[in-house]
Formats: C-alpha cells, structure tokens, sequence
C-alpha cells in the first residue's frame, strides 16, 4: 500500500505531540499575567505607586507601572514574536526543524529567569521580548515540522495540534493563575513556561528530523531512514515524489541525473544529484517573491494571517474583561477560564473537521461568523444588553477557534515547496505578529474614540476577509504537498533558470 494512504503511525502522532510542547509555552506566556497582572503593578497594602520589598530581599513585590508603560512593556511579547518570526527561517534552514524547536528553547529560560527577578520596568519588557521570541519562532517551525512529517489523510487534524496546544496553555496558566494572585504569585506564573521548554528539550531528540529538510540538505539517506520510521505501506512513490519536489531545478533535469535503467527509484547517486544542483539551497524571502506564482500564494497567506489578527479576536478579549466584570462581578476570572475552556473545545472539533470540511470552507465559515457576532456586539453594546454581549463573546471565540484560529498556520506550511517554506513562513508569520502588535497599540483608542460602534470596523475587516478566503484561498485537503505543487503550479518550476533571467 502506498504511504500516503496507509494507516497513521503512532510514532508520528508522538512528534507532533512533543513539537507543540512550543505551542504550550506560547498559550502559557500570551496569559501568563492577565490574571495576577494587577500584583505586577500595585503592591499590596500600599498606597498606588508606592514600593515594598519581600523582607531580607532587594527584590520588589512590584513594578509600579502607568497604564502606558505596563502597555508597552506586555506588548514586548509581540515585538519578540515578530523578531522570532524573522528568525525561524534561517535557523530551521541551517539547523533543521527538529533542533532548531531545541535550540530556541533557550529564550524561554532567559525570559522567565529575567522576568520572575524584575526590578525594572524595562527588565520586565526585555523579559517578555525573549518569551515572545521563542513564542514566534515556534509558531513559524512547528507549522512547518507538521506539515513535512504528517501523511496527507491527516495533515489537516494534526496541524491544528499547534492551536490546540496554544490554547491549552491559555487555559492552564489562567487557571493556575486564579491562585496565584499574590506578590509572589506573579512571578511564579513567570517561571511556569520553564516546563514545558524542558519537556520538549528532553524529549525532542527522540523525535524524527523532517524528511523534506534533508532531502533539502542533499542528505538522501537519512531522509529516506526518517521517512521509513513515520510511515506505513511502501514510501517508495512519495519519496521520489518529495525528492523532485524539493528540487530547485525542473524535474526533468533530475531525473536526468538518476542512472539509467533506474528511473523509478530513490536510489541514486547523491553526490552527483546535489553537486549538479537538484537539491539547492532554500530560497530567501526576496527569491521567492522574485518568482511570480510564488510572490502570490505569499500575499494570499500574508491576508490570511493578517485576517486572523484584524478581525477583532483580541479586541473582544480585551473586552471581555469589562463585559464580565459588569455581568458576574468577583467571579469574572472564573468566566474569563471558563471562556478559555470554550475555545479548546471549538478547537477540538475543528480539529476533527479540517480533514473532512477543508481548510477554505472553515475559514470562510469562521469570518462569517466573526463578521456576524461583531456586528451583533454593537448592538448589545449600543443598547447595553450584558447577556447579549456575554453571548457574543462566547461565539465571537467560537467562530475564530475553529477556523481562523488555526487554519492559517495549518495552510501557510501546506502550499509552498520545501525550498520555499521557511522564508514564505516567516513573512507570513511577521505579519501575524505585526497585526497582533498593532491591534494591542491602536485599539484602546479605537475603543475611546468609536465607543459601542468600535466593532463596526471589525465587521468591516471580517466581511471583506470573507470575500477574500471565498475568492482567492486555495483548498488543501487530503492532498501531498507534491499535489498541492501541482495544483498551484510551482511544482515542476526550474527556480534557478527564473532567478537567472531575473538577473
């Protein structure tokens, strides 16, 4: 049976597993502070502003902030993922997807130790560019590590792990922090993403290297040894397929290089295949958009990382805090992880949907239904209906859980070549980042300036984007990566005869 159809194994669902421990510490560092955020700030049992220190210890109980500085200081985070965005194509390229995930580990260990001993505000923000960089660089790779080690049948349901698994830091570290909203509690909650960093350090070298990557780096054996380990059936047809695909010369050329008489088989000559340049080096950002089908699917993908973002789920989430409070008063934490909890489950079923409905129909299906919450929001806004709102809420999430919410990363890794993954990854993940920043910078504004009418412009974003995922989104499902090639037209490109007569 050939590998593409055969039964999964489950040493691939192990990989998966162990490569979204990155997402964890993501989900726990996006909320790590949004609980026992108050105690960061405000010392107890002392006038606002005032400092006090824990007793034989220079270490304050708090960082007196304003409202602006504890601003930009939190959204740091965001100024790291977009550096760690920037960072995830050259390293996973030079070291691989595998220990690349181990290496920038090493952020989440600088973050917290620097974090959980402020002084300073800008200790605290520095903190918090080191946790949002280890925060980008693993979404970019391990979107990526999926993709190249998961067969097509179910490529969709364990890409959405990385969400599932953001999500569930979310609500563990919101649930953690019910308890931890104390002077000390705060920086506990700091150190908390030191647990998973070290469960995936431990466990990653276990996990197999990706076999694209190596095909990538010439190193035919190996990835054929890797393909072996996360494959049932006979892999003979989808490595040939992985190795033409991964070529930056047209296929023809490669199969020129496979000695005669051998045509069909992955055995060939290694040295002569990448000293004639069939498996070349990967591609920068500013080759890839010097190749027009390419440059393309790169803006596609940019929209819909940037749809995920301007759509309004963190505005909603932001203002949710108020919306709970002014409903159920001291029990709005509660609510706020019960929200949480909500959004794990949305993203389970759309985990056990993307294989079967598409990757366009649930974005399509997600901006729809953001477009249609945030325009109820401000009519429960306008009149000042709190169970309205609080219903809005729950299925403005929802609608964003289960498609917007996790598709794009699924997709991004799903429609480049192996060549051109990492650099049309990391755009696309910057301008993720990018919206993430500026949402978190402009809406308070937006907030003060449009008063109930603010999530209008949201409804606009959302309709617009629907138009767009209707139109211009292409649909993966159940297909190789070699297939998708085809269907999108990059898969038999000679990219270095294009790049030459662009010189």
């Amino acid at each position: 049976m050939d590998s593409r159809t055969a039964g999964l194994r489950p040493f691939v669902v192990f990989c998966v597993i162990i490569a979204s421990l990155g997402a964890l510490s993501n989900g726990i560092n996006t909320s790590s502070l949004n609980i026992p955020g108050d105690y960061v700030k405000n010392c107890p049992g002392v006038p606002e502003g005032e400092v006090t220190y824990f007793e034989g210890s220079s270490i304050p109980k708090c960082i007196p902030m304003g409202d602006w500085i504890w601003g930009v200081a939190t959204g740091m985070f965001a100024v790291g993922g977009l550096l760690g965005a920037l960072a995830a194509s050259p390293l996973a390229e030079r070291f691989g997807r595998r220990d690349s995930m181990l290496l920038m580990n090493t952020t989440f260990f600088i973050g917290a130790v620097l974090l959980s001993t402020s002084t300073t505000s800008g200790q605290f923000a520095v903190g918090r560019i080191f946790v949002g960089a280890g925060s980008g660089f693993m979404t970019v790779v391990i979107s990526m590590y999926i993709a190249e080690i998961a067969p097509p049948p179910t490529r969709g349901a364990l890409g959405c792990f990385l969400q599932l698994f953001m999500t569930f830091g979310i609500l563990i570290i919101q649930a953690i922090g019910l308890g931890l909203r104390s002077s000390v509690g705060w920086r506990v909650a700091t150190v908390i993403t030191v647990a998973p960093a070290v469960a995936q350090m431990i466990l990653l070298p276990f996990c197999a290297r990706s076999p694209r990557w190596l095909v990538s780096r010439g190193r035919i054996d190996e990835a054929r040894a890797e393909l072996l380990r996360l494959r049932n059936g006979d892999i003979e047809e989808e490595f040939s397929d992985m190795i033409l695909g991964a070529s930056t010369s047209s296929n023809e050329d490669v199969k020129n290089h496979i000695p005669d008489g051998d045509k069909d088989s992955v055995y060939y000559d290694n040295e002569k295949a990448t000293s004639n340049g069939q498996v070349d080096s990967n591609l920068s950002f500013f080759q890839v958009i010097r190749i027009p089908v390419l440059a393309a699917l790169t803006v596609k993908m940019c929209v819909v990382h940037a749809s995920s973002q301007l759509n309004g789920i963190n505005a909603i989430m932001y203002y949710s805090t108020n919306i709970f409070a002014t409903s159920f008063d001291g029990d709005a934490p509660y609510v706020t992880v019960g929200v949480t909890g909500l959004n794990v489950v949305v993203t389970i079923i759309g985990l056990a949907l993307v294989d079967r409905l598409g990757r366009k129909f649930l974005l399509l299906f997600s901006s729809i239904g953001m477009c249609l919450f945030a325009a109820i929001m401000t009519i429960a806004l306008r009149f000042e209906v709190s169970a309205l709102q609080v219903v809005c809420v729950m299925l403005f999430v929802s609608s964003f859980a289960v498609g917007l919410g996790t598709i794009p990363f699924l997709i991004t890794a799903e429609v480049y070549p192996t060549y051109a993954v990492g650099a049309a990854s990391s755009a696309a993940l910057f301008v993720n980042w990018l919206c993430n920043f500026i949402i978190g910078l402009v809406f308070p504004a937006l907030q003060t300036a449009c008063g109930p009418y603010v999530f209008l412009i949201f409804t606009g974003i959302a309709a617009c984007s629907s138009v767009f995922m209707l139109f211009f989104v292409p649909e993966t499902k159940q297909k190789s990566i070699e297939d998708i090639g085809r269907s999108l037209g990059w898969y038999d490109l000679n990219v270095k005869e294009i790049l030459n007569k662009k010189n």
